[in-house]
């Protein structure tokens, strides 16, 4: 019937509805048209049986070619006038009720498999007149079809005094009644709730790295940002708390410090910074597993011969996880010491993260553009997520666009928190300025500190450095700028990498243009909605 459909045709606009559910029917609890035309000829609903049909005692059976049989009540065309009433009570006459008056309309049964039942040439099934009834030879192909829905159409502009045809605006607003073309994005809180749960569930490559990590005595994990590997080294400090062994788990910031700290680490693990080690040593406490988060950070002879005073058997001998970051030629906050790193290698086995779980696919292209880092391969898909770049002229220029975006987001969505959201911006002495800038966009924001990382999620926009943020993430980041100091190249990826879903980049158009070594546009560039 599809492709007889396909290829009769009454007026180029006709329309042919397949399977149009009927949420609202006379006294079914949901009804199904299996065809409903829309046409210059008018209306017509076709209820089509295939197979084997019978009807015993006024019992129907229904038999289709898996020899499966279903038994009604109810016959073929009393299912096609209940449906076809139901539709035009419920959704044609409420819209269409004056473009209607005249149109013929009504409907009709197809049996595609079995011959006209007749003696002395009249129907044997008095409720199936042949005008609005087709049988097997009607349906050998779609000019014998075609004859029939002429037929059919025939039939009932009969019952109307002065018949009408439809024009092509009511057969398209018809059309897009009962079967619009829509597409309607999650609200931006819903898409991130199905992030959040994606981001807290181990994956494959995460679980065989626990088990290469457990069964070596010294191990390196290499991995660029967003392939989960403060995630992994907090489930080694606690897995190894498990087994009975003390652990100290070391980072160089103290943002990210604070943050572990909360995490609900058990009792037995420490989390602490560099900074904290010198005392450590001089209280001559030691430890029996060491996990580094950041390990590029640490990578200087000071930091080694520091922490090797306090890991039971030292680098030599000692328990160790070391978590790095391979892109430390792309951001380096801290000289990373060659000879150090070759000799953590001699020491331990290394292996590496290479799916990228926290970065959503489109992220992870920006960053590769405008960072020429690799992050690993994204896990989510290619086109997730939404990075918008907002090319300014001038540095001034760039805290009042960021703010407005970030006010947009919270806009968009009312039912967003807050504190999903994080501004980052260069330098420490803008971080007062951002924050009056969403306060005058009426957006309650707050300074990174160890305050707003613990305890209670607060209900703030979190405004923090680029440098600050290393080795924190929100779902949605705004980055207000970059900065020279160590490169831009360095602050882009820093800063992008910080976002799981969706990040906002406000920079002039010259840092973007030194960044992608070409020309910037001059509209805002988008990586998706």
């Amino acid at each position: 019937m599809f492709g007889y459909l396909a290829e009769v045709g009454f007026s180029a606009y006709d329309v042919a509805l397949h399977s149009l559910n009927i949420a609202h029917h006379e006294y079914k609890r949901w009804g199904e048209a299996d065809f409903f035309l829309i046409g210059r000829r008018g209306i017509l609903l076709l209820e089509v049986k295939g197979g084997r049909v019978a009807c015993r005692d006024g019992i129907w059976e229904f038999t289709n070619r898996k020899n499966e049989t279903k038994r009604k009540k109810e016959g073929p065309a009393e299912q096609a006038k209940s449906a076809y009433f139901s539709l035009e009570k419920n959704y044609l006459n409420p819209k269409f009720y004056r473009e209607l008056n005249g149109v013929p309309r009504g409907w009709a049964v197809v049996f595609t498999d079995i011959p006209r039942l007749a003696n002395n040439g009249s129907t044997l099934l008095p409720e199936h007149p042949d005008e609005i009834t087709a049988y097997e030879e009607d349906c050998k192909g779609h000019n014998s079809f075609k004859k029939f829905l002429v037929r059919a159409y025939d039939h009932w502009a009969s019952k109307q005094r002065n018949p009408v045809e439809l024009s092509p605006q009511v057969v398209k607003a018809i059309s897009n009644s009962l079967r619009p073309n829509f597409e309607r994005v999650p609200s931006l809180n819903t898409q991130l709730r199905d992030v959040e749960q994606k981001l807290y569930q181990f994956t494959g490559e995460q679980y065989e790295k626990l088990d290469a990590i457990s069964e070596n005595e010294r191990i390196l994990v290499a991995g660029g940002a967003g392939t989960g590997k403060t995630f992994v080294a907090a489930a080694c400090a606690r897995y190894e708390e498990a087994e009975g062994r003390s652990v100290l788990f070391l980072t160089r910031s103290s943002f990210l410090a604070s943050f572990l700290g909360n995490q609900g680490l058990p009792d037995g693990v420490t989390v602490a910074t560099i900074d904290d080690v010198p005392k450590f040593f001089e209280e001559g406490r030691t430890w029996d597993v060491l996990v580094v988060d950041e390990g590029q950070d640490l990578c200087s002879l000071e930091c080694i011969d520091q922490i090797d005073g306090v890991l039971a058997g030292g680098w030599e001998n000692g328990r160790w996880r070391w978590f790095g970051d391979p892109n430390y030629q792309v951001s380096p906050s801290f000289p990373v010491d060659h000879d150090c790193l070759d000799y953590l290698k001699s020491k331990g086995v290394a292996t590496q993260l290479k799916n990228n779980i926290r970065n959503a696919g489109k992220i992870v292209e920006a960053i590769k553009v405008l960072a020429g880092a690799d992050v690993g391969r994204p896990s989510s898909k290619p086109d997730s997520g939404i990075v918008d770049l907002q090319l300014v002229d001038a540095e001034s220029e760039i805290l009042p666009r960021a703010a407005a975006a970030v006010r947009k987001w919270l806009s968009d969505d009312d039912q967003l928190p807050r504190n999903s959201i994080a501004m980052l911006v260069p330098s420490s002495d803008e971080i007062d300025k951002a924050v009056e800038f969403l306060s005058a966009k009426h957006v309650r924001s707050e300074a990174l500190s160890k305050r707003a990382l613990g305890g209670k999620p607060r209900d703030c926009v979190l405004v923090a450095t680029i440098e600050d943020f290393k080795g924190l993430e929100r779902p949605l980041v705004c980055v207000a700028g970059l900065r020279q100091e160590h490169g831009l190249a360095s602050s882009a990826y820093k800063a992008i990498s910080r976002a799981n879903h969706a990040v906002t980049l406000v920079a002039t158009r010259d840092s973007v243009a030194e960044l992608t070594g070409k020309v910037a546009p001059q509209d805002e560039v988008k990586w998706g909605n």
